[in-house]
């Protein structure tokens, strides 16, 4: 009975979130659904702490914390900080109601740190904060550190998609791809120092994690127009 609740749960959060991606609420909703059917938060502390320096950034937990919209306002323009608090307002999001969660042990510490960082995540990526732009996100963020989390978001997400709206996964697909060759080129993103980081431009951080979003946007580019250039052409 309980683990058909936990299906139940978590097929209500996938459905409000490829309804509305827009609002970080019914992602965060679905990571829940997850999290509460599985062990994977403690899996994922496991797989990443055979790194030296992920298990490091578990011992010291940086935290982003509460977000302060005048503060990120009077870093300069272009800068992380700045263009972070663009994208907020321009998805109208209020910092004062985002989750910022407790984080006593390590397992806590990685729900907590990527919940309070997807945004950052979506803007130093590039990737929209829509259902095809989500889709992508969560394949970096697998292609990052392999979690079930992740991959869970993904899978229902695009089931959800595809029954919904079947013509939304031609455009989700290469955000997905892409996703997964930003994920799988740049250095690990989870365990960041953000608040460090906010006073620098955009794409000195990016360079700095090797996002190199034209290459892989040119890759993505050259593969569309190898497809075209198969299609034949009609009399």
């Amino acid at each position: 009975m309980q683990n058909v609740l936990r299906t139940i749960r978590v097929s209500r959060a996938a459905l409000a979130m490829v309804q509305n991606a827009n609002d970080p609420d019914r992602v965060f909703d679905l990571i829940e659904a997850l999290y509460a059917s599985s062990d994977a938060a403690q899996k994922m502390v496991e797989r990443m702490s055979r790194d030296p320096e992920i298990a490091r950034v578990l011992q010291e937990r940086p935290r982003l914390g509460r977000i302060d919209m005048e503060a990120l306002a009077r870093f300069p323009e272009g800068s992380l900080g700045r263009i972070f608090a663009d994208h907020l307002r321009a998805c109208g999001l209020d910092p004062n109601l985002l989750r910022v969660l407790e984080a006593a042990d390590a397992a806590s510490y990685v729900k907590a740190h990527l919940f309070e960082t997807h945004d950052l995540w979506h803007v130093v990526t590039g990737f929209v904060p829509d259902p095809p732009g989500e889709l992508g996100l969560q394949s970096f963020y697998f292609a990052q550190h392999g979690s079930r989390v992740s991959m869970g978001v993904f899978v229902v997400g695009l089931f959800f998609t595809f029954l919904r709206n079947f013509e939304l996964c031609e455009v989700a697909m290469p955000q997905v791809v892409r996703g997964w060759l930003l994920g799988r080129r740049a250095r690990r993103l989870f365990g960041t120092d953000w608040k460090t980081l906010l006073s620098k431009p955009l794409e000195e951080v990016r360079t700095s994690f090797g996002l190199d979003l034209n290459k892989v946007d040119g890759i993505l580019r050259e593969c569309e127009n190898a497809r075209l250039s198969l299609v034949p052409v009609q009399a």
